[in-house]
Parts: structure tokens; sequence; C-alpha cells
């Protein structure tokens, strides 16, 4: 009875007041966490309540000097009062907002320190490969890169690195991993994300990524429920529909959250995309156009499948809402009630807080929740409901506000040791499709290298390494670069003849390939008639070869960039194209810099989809000598 006085007291003081709760505080409440969960709701404002739902992000902060918006890289008096004021319960960093290790401490620091009850939850994306935010970090080489290797504990690995690189910089929720299953070749956003097309592959390596993240205090989050994997269309710009049956989904895309879920997942993530099978009600987007109903803004499937066919109790947290298959059909307002009675928990960016006019809209927001709620009962319930589980899992987790150790953070974050796992992950992804005895190419003392892409950035990062390769094997390398937009139609065999000419080999590196890739196929109908070798660098999905005709030989690297598609912000892959180029070459003594382990996790299927070219499982190998 005491210890429950105290409780209340604590209770009162920390939360009736809107005051940050103490270490001290937190302490007491973590030794009843439901009943403190209770407690804390019961003695909350609506407002308060609304604000552990909100996860919001502050990309950018008004504009500099030049008009530009501004990076928001450090705390400001404006920003600390909307996190405080509105009671703020989650924060979402970005790219832009992540310079380097002492930078992203202080600034989560500074946002522990404005909140103004329960420490913050604080995410972000580093999925690996594809998606990473962190510019100083490991990013490890991407999920379907581990699918290549067809090994649990380095995605298990994966998952420790990440977990004890964003714990020790103060972050305490991951938004991955991504289960999804690619099994649409012509998938544009999620691809390489994606383990594998085989769910068996994305359950067993997903799994154990959860199990090494686990291992720090840093929750998880299961990308894209129902599954993002079978689209041909951008949720970030589009409003993507699933045509798969009820059967088909039941027997592919929902086994891997089911086994995830089932193994230690902490939150799940809601897909963008329309499933007629799954809920075929139609609602009417802005312009009047009647298109079906959105997963989360679907309450069949968030609460009919998710909650009561699953029995799940854990977090449900939207995908970004200013993303464009919400934002630009959709009244923002309408649609975080929507998916709020629909049964998410957090709301991810409802707002783009990129400025002081975007509290004005972020007040309307909260008015608009308070009054429909005191007008409808089942909308009050499900935000008591919400931030009941908000509180409960920050209890359970026992997130705490304490000030992040820098010290600590740059002994830990992109460390030397990390980089080494992380090359030695790369190295056993790298796949070989098609060998017609080119590979490896063995080095000579001179070595003349023609590299081609679509990019002049990509180009000198490919430059950058093989001059590393030149300087580890004692030889030369010289190596020229030129630009050509490989899917479109502007070459004519007169215009790349000369430029092949007296060339040793030629790197043409490609990035999702589809359709009829003309120049590409120029560039390697000339070599193949110069008997110049050319190797095809598949740079991110592995299917480009499906598109391409006479190839001697492929490989696929998964990954040269990393992307952050919601700004078009990129960042270098160098360990996978590192990885990629060594697989390449011989030494000048006829030894492979690194023999080929990777198999395919997916199949390569012809551009008609209705013929399997590569296998699942396939991967060349090659000896020593040609």
């Amino acid at each position: 009875m005491k210890n429950l006085t105290l409780l209340s007291l604590c209770l009162l003081s920390a939360v009736s007041l809107a005051e940050p709760i103490s270490q001290a505080q937190l302490d007491t409440l973590w030794k009843n966490k439901q009943k403190s969960a209770e407690e804390i709701v019961n003695n909350m404002s609506e407002a308060e309540k609304i604000g552990q739902l909100f996860m919001l992000d502050f990309r950018y902060w008004n504009q500099d000097s030049k008009g530009e918006p501004a990076p928001f890289l450090v705390m400001n008096e404006e920003v600390s009062k909307v996190i405080n004021q509105y009671h703020l319960g989650s924060v979402i960093l970005f790219r832009e907002n992540l310079i380097d290790t002492p930078q992203t401490v202080e600034l989560i620091n500074q946002l522990q320190a404005s909140r103004s009850n329960l420490p913050l939850f604080i995410g972000t994306d580093q999925e690996g490969g594809y998606v990473t935010r962190l510019r100083v970090g490991t990013e490890m080489p991407g999920n379907m890169a581990l699918g290549a290797t067809r090994n649990p504990a380095l995605a298990e690995l994966t998952g420790m690195i990440h977990g004890y690189e964003l714990s020790s910089l103060g972050f305490n929720i991951n938004f991955g991993p991504v289960v999804d299953v690619n099994n649409n070749q012509n998938n544009p956003v999620i691809g390489v994300r994606s383990y594998s097309d085989n769910k068996e592959l994305v359950e067993q390596l997903s799994t154990n990524y959860i199990k090494g993240i686990h291992k720090y205090n840093l929750l998880t989050s299961l990308k894209h429920f129902p599954g993002h994997g079978n689209v041909s269309s951008d949720s970030h710009v589009d409003l993507p529909v699933v045509n798969s049956n009820e059967q088909e989904w039941r027997s592919t895309e929902l086994p891997p959250f089911q086994y995830a879920l089932n193994h230690g997942a902490d939150a799940v993530m809601t897909a963008h995309i329309i499933v007629p099978a799954l809920d075929n009600s139609k609602i009417k987007t802005l312009t009047g156009k009647e298109v079906g109903t959105p997963a989360t803004l679907s309450k069949p499937i968030l609460h009919g499948i998710l909650r009561d066919e699953l029995n799940y109790d854990g977090l449900i947290i939207t995908d970004a809402m200013d993303m464009g298959a919400i934002a630009d059909n959709f009244d923002m307002n309408w649609a975080v009630e929507t998916s709020l009675l629909a049964g998410s928990d957090i709301i991810l960016m409802p707002i783009k807080m990129w400025d002081s006019e975007s509290i004005t809209r972020l007040d309307n927001m909260y008015r608009y929740l308070e009054s429909e709620a005191k007008k409808n009962p089942e909308l009050q319930k499900r935000i008591d409901e919400s931030a009941k589980r908000v509180i409960l899992k920050k209890l359970q987790q026992e997130i705490t506000a304490q000030p992040v150790d820098l010290k600590n953070a740059q002994q830990i974050v992109a460390s030397k040791g990390h980089k080494d796992l992380e090359n030695m992950v790369s190295k056993q992804a790298i796949t070989v499709i098609k060998n017609d005895h080119v590979l490896p190419y063995i080095l000579k003392p001179q070595n003349r290298i023609l590299v081609i892409s679509d990019e002049k950035p990509r180009n000198e990062l490919i430059q950058k390494h093989l001059n590393a390769i030149a300087n580890e094997t004692g030889v030369t390398i010289d190596s020229q670069e030129i630009v050509i937009k490989l899917a479109e139609n502007t070459l004519t065999e007169k215009d790349i003849k000369p430029r092949l000419k007296n060339q040793d080999l030629i790197l043409l590196t490609t990035y999702n390939l589809k359709d009829n890739p003309i120049n590409a196929q120029i560039i390697i109908d000339e070599a193949n008639k110069a008997n110049i070798p050319l190797v095809v660098i598949s740079s991110r999905n592995p299917y480009d070869i499906a598109y391409l005709k006479d190839v001697k030989a492929n490989i696929a690297i998964y990954g040269i960039t990393g992307f952050d598609i919601t700004n078009n912000n990129r960042n270098s892959l160098e360990t996978n194209i590192r990885s990629g180029l060594r697989t390449l070459f011989a030494d000048q003594q006829k030894q492979p810099l690194n023999m080929p382990k990777g198999q395919l996790p997916v199949n390569i299927k012809n551009p008609q989809g209705d013929k399997i070219l590569f296998p699942y499982g396939y991967g060349e190998t090659y000896n020593t000598t040609h």
C-alpha cells in the first residue's frame, strides 16, 4: 500500500504538472509497469495522450541564408517548445539530421531534455544497405546481400552491429527488419531491401536480425504490413494496389510477419497499399475519385487481421503519413483519425515539421482530434488504448532519457572492427550469375579498364576501388570512365566503337534495368564483336541480366548506393562495390582476390515473368585458371 501511495504521488508530480519524469521516478514506475501505465494515462490530459501517439520528423527547420531548407542539426528554442508544449512522445531522425557522432549524440541528448514527461522514443531507419541513415556508421551490405550469403549468423551479426551503434548514440527504436517478400521483379521500392522472394529465408534471416539487435536496448519494427513485396508502384509517390487473392497472400506475404511476431518483434509498420482481397471497401480521395482503402486506414486489416486473428498486442506504427500515397489523396486530419480508428498506435510524420508555419498545422491537428474524441466515444477509447500501449512499451523496455556518453559512442560507431566485419559479410554475398570464361580476370602488369554507368559519382567510386586493387596487387590499372544513360536509345555503333578500342576489360555497371535498354545492349554487342571481355555489374537489384542479351559475365552486388527515397539523398555503399570488384580479379599468380560464394536469394525471370532464367539458389563459382 505504501508503494502504491508513493507511486501515485510520483505520477501526480510527474504527469499532471507536465514535468519531465526523472530517472529516480522511472525507477519507481518500472517496479509495477502495468499499473504505472494505467495510472499515467489516467492522469494525463487529452493533449498529453495525443502527444504520445505522434512521431514527428524535424528534418529541416526554416531556411538558410540562401533560402534553402536548413537541416535541423542543433536544438533551438522553437523546436524545444514544440516537443515540450505538445507533449510529444516520439521523434524520428533522418540523414539530414545526422552529420557525425558528436553532433548526433548532442542532438539526441537535447531532444530528450526537451520532453514534457516520459522519455521519447527516438527512431530511425537503419535497415542496412539501400536504406541507411547514419552518415558515420556501419551500414552493412543490406538484406538481399544477407539473403545471398544464406547465413543466419550474419543476419544476427548485422542486428548486433546496428543495435550496438544505434543504442550508443541514444536511439531506442529501429524501423526494421523488412519482412516483405520481394515476389515482384518489377517492385520499384522494396527490391534489395527484402531478404528474398523465398518466405522461409525471409523468416529465418529477419528473426535472426531481431535476435541480434535485441542484445541491446533497441526496439524493432517489422515492415510493411500486410506486405509491400508484390507491387509495381512506389507508395512514396503513388497508391499501389496488390492484386493477390487472399489465398496467395496467406501463403506468401503473411507467414514472415506471423513468424517474426512469434519470435520477438516489438512493433509493426503499416503499408500504404490497397489489398482488395483483405479489404474491398471504397473511400474517396480529395479529388472525389473512389479508391480502395489503404492498409494504414483499414480496420479489417489492422484490427481484424493483426489484432484479432493474429492476437497481436504490440505497437502498430504507420508508415510515414506525408508520403504521396496518403498526403496527396486524403485530408490529413481525417487520415490520422481514420488510422487511429483502424488500430494504429503511433502516427508517423503526419505533418512535415520543417518550419515555424508547421506548428499551426500541428496545433490544428491536436484540436481536431480533441474535438472529434468528445463526439466519438470509439475514437476516445482508441486514443486511451494507444496511449497506454505506447507508455507501457516505454516502461517495459525501460526507455531512459539519461544523456548518452559521447566518448563511449565514438569508440563504437563505425569502429574498425565493425567495418572489417561489414567487408567480411559483403565478400560472402557477391553472386556470379554468368561466367563464360571471363572471370576471374587475371591482372597483368599493365591494365586498361573502361568503366561505364549512368552516373559519374558511380564511375568514380569504382575507379577509387580499382586503384586500391592496383596498389594491393602491385599492378598498374589505367581506368577511364564514361557516363551513358544505359536504359535510353541514344547511341550508335559508331559512337561506342572508338571508346572501346584498346581496352583490356569493360565494366558495365547497371542499375535496375527494365524493358529494352538499347544503349546497354549496343555496348555489349560492340564489346563482343571486338572480343573485349565485358562484365555486367548489377549494382542494385540482381534482375538486370533478364533485360540483356549475350552477356558473357555478370555479378550481383546488391547495392552500390544507399538512398533516402523520401528526399533523394544518397550515400555510397562502399563495401558492396569493394567486394564486387575484388570478386572479378585474380592477381598475377592467378589467385582470386575474393572467391564467389553468394547464391541468388530470388528467381530471375524473363521480362514477361513466365520463365525462370536463373533460379533461386543459383550462383556460379570459378577455378583459379581459365
